[in-house]
């Protein structure tokens, strides 16, 4: 293939992980039950921490599988052998990519879980499960065609993107206000 076919590539499937954020926030938001009232900051905050718990589980799922691979085998020492197989290296990118995204994951949850309005604190929850699907979707796709990962890439940064625009958006509004 050439660069220019693996561009379109690349391109199409960062168009159908927008088009599938788009599709799951908002059918998810129309089908979840919403919150009726304000909530108090500790409600809120716990809110959040809850939907840190199962992207947390596949982080350790990706951990535990490198940290498998590892035994019997020389890539016990990872100063020696970094990864013994080409399906271990592909693991430890996806870990590796996991980490970054779950840190920004994490804090914009947070961040969301105080900053928006009590009448959108349902899309906690959904942002929570969208990134684990597009994080397992990534992990797949890296095993099979690397190229197709940017739909699972663009479920999980995009939602991303979008949150820590609004936080920044909120907070510079206080700033300045």
């Amino acid at each position: 293939m050439s660069q220019e076919s693996n561009n379109k590539t690349v391109k199409r499937g960062m168009a159908v992980g927008l088009l599938g954020t788009l599709f799951l926030f908002s059918a998810l938001y129309y089908m979840f039950p919403k919150i009726t009232q304000e909530v108090v900051l500790i409600e809120r905050v716990r809110l959040g921490i809850e939907c840190l718990v199962f992207p947390s589980i596949l982080f350790l799922a990706t951990i535990l599988r490198v940290g498998s691979q590892r035994y019997g085998n020389p890539s016990e020492d990872p100063t020696k052998v970094i990864a013994n197989s080409k399906g271990m290296a592909v693991d430890l990118r996806v870990l590796s990519n996991t980490h970054e995204q779950i840190v920004v994951f994490a804090i914009n949850t947070l961040a969301l879980s105080v900053l928006l309005p009590y009448q959108y604190l349902s899309l906690l929850p959904i942002y929570s499960g969208v990134f684990v699907v597009g994080r397992m979707i990534f992990w797949l796709a890296y095993h099979n065609n690397v190229l197709w990962r940017a739909p699972g890439f663009a479920l999980s940064t995009l939602p991303a993107l979008a949150g820590l625009g609004y936080c920044g958006l909120v907070l510079m509004l206080r700033i300045f206000s």
